[in-house]
């Protein structure tokens, strides 16, 4: 295991080029989806040669996966027993199904995980001292929000208390409400919360409003949703309303990647914990070919050391700008993405206009901050030729009025749509009991459901 912190860039590049040639070995021979494109493309294992040379390979999209998930799981037979044994699935939030996709971890591949879940903690500077309030709902299919938490606690040694908040399905008993959340992190006297961000900010919220002592909070990690930077500042104003004074780190994680890139700092960019297990590259939006550090383009992983699901030059579907120099805050000289990644590839058209939904979405949290809200595009009637409406709907509380006023003016200004801006009761919008993240953008409209 490379040591994230001190290891060179050199020795990152080594142990890439080691792991990637025995991962090709093994795509090549054992893997439904590669096999068949490679065929295709007429490409063979010597075309190979080093990690630059994936670029030969087409993209593998989201949809493709979705499609058929099990040709994405390596045929492990032969191999160790610790390959061939399926660990643990995950699973994706969608799927051309209306179904979770599954991702399949070999306890080879979950060995692995606790080492760059390791690693994620290491660079945002846990201590063997630190005590882990898990505030991810428990979920009615496995998601990595959760679980994770769990064993990135375990590979450190220290201990999470699991809140266990809402209620997922009406054969769970055992949801807790905010009230409850707050008492149980108040009486454990964690040090770190670790959550969606929108459920972050309600529970602080509720914390100021009931007079807690949340004091012992010194970090605070996100992951799930966007979070822009006032919505960060607010999270921290709200902490330091209860007593906290702590730093806000937020994760730019994914299913496929079975954990997620972080930051050492705020601001310091999202670092890949594990430069070993995940290749990662930015390429051209539209020729899909690589791109130079300080690039924008196309953020595509790579697994390098995985038995279980395998997935080669894959699109996450989000644009960011790459660096590989060493970090200046923590020192780490592994892969970092230096803009914050916006998603690209969901426009939709309203009004004939072309909106980018990353884009409505960051216009809305530049003045919301950490207040919780949903966008939703719908029909204005049921007739099949009424017109499209942009709704935004945001928690009702103090300053509400004019919040909604300056809501209306900066989705105007961002998308060319005026939408029509709702005061509502934050629970509406925020809903623990269904899934672990909370929808910022919807497209309602009869032909786009599902």
């Amino acid at each position: 295991m490379l040591d994230i912190l001190t290891a060179s860039r050199d020795e990152i590049e080594r142990v890439q080029a080691a792991n990637f040639a025995r991962m090709m070995d093994l795509a090549l021979e054992r893997h439904a989806y590669y096999r068949a494109l490679a065929r295709t493309h007429g490409l063979v294992r010597a075309d190979f040669a080093t990690p630059a040379d994936i670029a030969k390979l087409p993209l593998t999209t989201k949809d493709a996966y979705m499609r058929q998930p099990s040709d994405f799981v390596l045929d492990a037979h032969g191999l160790d027993d610790e390959m061939r044994t399926v660990w643990d699935t995950m699973y994706t939030t969608g799927s051309t199904a209306g179904t979770p996709t599954p991702f399949v971890s070999s306890a080879y591949d979950f060995f692995r995980i606790l080492e760059l879940q390791r690693n994620m903690l290491r660079l945002r500077g846990v201590r063997p001292d630190d005590r882990i309030a898990n505030l991810f709902p428990l979920t009615r299919a496995p998601h990595g929000g959760w679980i994770r938490v769990l064993h990135a606690a375990a590979s450190l040694n220290v201990p999470v208390v699991s809140a266990l908040p809402g209620r997922p399905s009406e054969h769970f008993t055992l949801g807790n409400g905010t009230d409850d959340v707050i008492r149980i992190v108040e009486r454990d006297r964690s040090t770190i919360l670790w959550g969606v961000p929108s459920y972050l900010a309600r529970v602080i919220a509720r914390a100021g409003e009931l007079g807690a002592d949340l004091s012992s909070v010194r970090l605070v990690f996100v992951t799930g949703e966007a979070l822009g930077e006032a919505a960060r500042e607010e999270i921290a104003t709200g902490l330091a309303r209860v007593g906290a004074r702590a730093q806000v780190s937020i994760s730019y994680g994914a299913t496929e990647y079975q954990g997620g890139m972080v930051e050492c700092t705020p601001g310091s960019g999202y670092h890949n914990p594990a430069p070993d297990q995940i290749l990662l590259d930015v390429v051209d939006p539209v020729t899909h070919a690589p791109v130079a550090d300080g690039i924008e383009g196309l953020v595509v992983i790579t697994h390098l050391d995985r038995t279980g699901t395998v997935l080669l030059r894959y699109g996450l579907g989000d644009t960011s700008v790459r660096t590989r120099e060493r970090c200046p805050h923590c020192g780490s000289a592994t892969d970092r993405l230096v803009a914050r990644p916006r998603r690209v590839d969901a426009l939709v058209k309203v009004k004939g206009m072309l909106v980018n939904p990353a884009v409505l979405v960051e216009a809305i949290e530049a003045v919301l901050g950490a207040r919780a809200f949903v966008a939703m595009i719908d029909k204005d009637g049921a007739a099949e030729l009424a017109a499209d409406v942009l709704v935004v709907r945001m928690a009702d509380g103090e300053g509400a009025a004019d919040a909604a006023r300056s809501v209306t003016a900066a989705v105007k200004a961002a998308t060319g749509v005026t939408p029509v801006v709702e005061a509502v009761p934050v629970g509406s919008i925020v809903d623990q009991g269904d899934a672990w993240k909370t929808k910022r953008f919807i497209d309602r409209r009869p032909d786009k459901a599902g």
